[in-house]
């Protein structure tokens, strides 16, 4: 341990105060962390408080990083702040918002309903199927705002326990969003620093998506199997009664949305070849359905998750000031030595090891914590595309082990307990640890498999 100390403290040149500033850095990091995944304050406080704590501690001890010819400066900081995610994610929350108020999901839901005449089986498994799809264009927060509220009103029409199904489109929205890059904000924060374009993602965690999926199917029906009860008839013609069109109120808005979300997809895909990232995308798409849709700018931003976006951004700011301490590299010489065993052991160590604390902690402070860590020995040879799409799996994956593991998660549930039908922490766990820990293993084998091509 000692030895190891000399070593660290002559390649970076450290002080004792230099150390002591680095650990009081580290205890803010911690501290934040925990109030983060458990919730004592509330997820945007608690990373703002850490990101100022970290920012005000910089400043004022005059830090001065290897290769700076000054000290630390709050523009420093926040120049760690990751700007095309934060574009990208309130580009689509605009876009998220217009086209729900075009009443396009809610007219998707009523004709689901009518397709599958009432049947619990046939409805859960529509309903997952558009969770499924949804996910490859919009986030798996987004998802979940736009499905959860549709499958509560449905399921009270029919006189269902939504609970099972709200549990299980969080568990899709959560695994299908790896065969997209803006599938989640994970996703977004990872593709960044490792340059996988969205026809990446679609060509090699697509497959993957779907072999989840099916594999998932057997698993869901015998969860919600409680649940599987007729619904009166007299509901059942009611619900063949409505008339969908009823939802729309404005019918040119009806169709700029659907216009603007198949050039939103296909911009996606193609927007490589012509150097477009996918923020400049869905800025353009937001900009173009606010310009197009009759809206006025004002309801729409109104409604825009401001708390999101500024807790994302206290998170760049905290990871970013670790960075500037120089704790991520000593983060990354701890993981160095794993990282370099073979990959029948190393991908195991990222898929679970990283899964399970992704679980316990949210996977978007871990994805943001890790991303510069990934980049940093990517530059030195020691990570690959292999490991990077193993950590994609991880954070995606194992955020559904634990209810506490991603924000589907927890919209699902408050969600449900709004509506006076609380989903336990345990009947969260009961289905969720299960697919969660069997679909990391089935995501580790699929990266083994490719490991020769990528």
């Amino acid at each position: 341990m000692i030895f190891k100390l000399e070593i660290y403290e002559y390649k970076l040149g450290l002080t004792m105060e230099d150390q002591t500033v680095q650990l009081i850095g580290l205890l803010i990091f911690i501290v934040t962390y925990i109030l983060i995944s458990t919730e004592k304050l509330h997820r945007p406080i608690s990373a703002l408080l850490g990101a100022s704590a970290l920012s005000i501690l910089l400043i004022v001890s005059e830090w001065k990083p290897e290769g700076y010819e000054h000290s630390v400066e709050f523009h420093d900081i926040v120049s760690k702040v990751e700007w095309n995610t934060i574009i990208f994610i309130t580009a689509m929350m605009i876009i998220t918002i217009i086209s729900s108020k075009s009443g396009l999901f809610q007219y998707v839901s009523i004709l689901i309903v009518r397709f599958t005449k009432g049947n619990p089986r046939t409805l859960l498994l529509s309903l997952s199927l558009l969770t499924f799809v949804i996910s490859f264009v919009f986030d798996v927060i987004t998802t979940m705002l736009i499905i959860a509220p549709l499958t509560v009103e449905i399921y009270k029409i029919l006189e269902f326990d939504f609970r099972p199904t709200l549990i299980i489109e969080a568990i899709t929205a959560n695994f299908a969003s790896i065969s997209s890059l803006v599938g989640s904000i994970p996703n977004i924060v990872l593709a960044e620093k490792s340059g996988a374009s969205f026809l990446d993602f679609v060509l090699i965690m697509g497959p993957l998506s779907i072999i989840l999926f099916i594999t998932a199917i057997p698993v869901y029906y015998l969860f919600a199997r409680s649940s599987f009860v007729d619904p009166p008839k007299i509901l059942v013609e009611d619900i063949f009664l409505l008339d969908p069109s009823i939802l729309v109120e404005d019918r040119r808005t009806f169709y700029v949305v659907i216009i603007g979300l198949i050039i939103l997809v296909f911009g996606f895909i193609f927007g490589s070849v012509i150097n477009l990232k996918a923020a400049e995308i869905a800025l353009l798409i937001a900009a173009s359905l606010l310009l197009f849709s009759g809206m006025h700018p004002k309801e729409v931003f109104e409604d825009v998750e401001w708390i999101s976006i500024y807790f994302i951004m206290g998170l760049f700011i905290l990871v970013g000031s670790i960075d500037i301490l120089g704790l991520l590299d000593t983060l990354g010489e701890i993981l160095t030595p794993f990282l370099e065993l073979p990959l029948i052991v190393s991908l195991p160590f990222i898929s679970f090891g990283i899964g399970i604390i992704s679980a316990v902690v949210d996977n978007i402070p871990i994805s943001a914590a890790l991303a510069p860590v990934f980049s940093r020995l990517e530059a030195e040879g020691i990570v690959g595309p292999i490991q990077w799409w193993a950590l994609v799996i991880a954070v995606n994956l194992g955020g559904y082990i634990l209810p506490i593991g991603s924000p589907a998660n927890i919209l699902a549930i408050n969600l449900s307990n709004r509506e006076g039908s609380p989903i336990s922490f345990m009947l969260f766990l009961k289905i969720g640890g299960l697919l969660g820990l069997i679909h990391l293993l089935i995501g580790t084998i699929w990266l083994l498999l490719l490991s020769p091509v990528l």
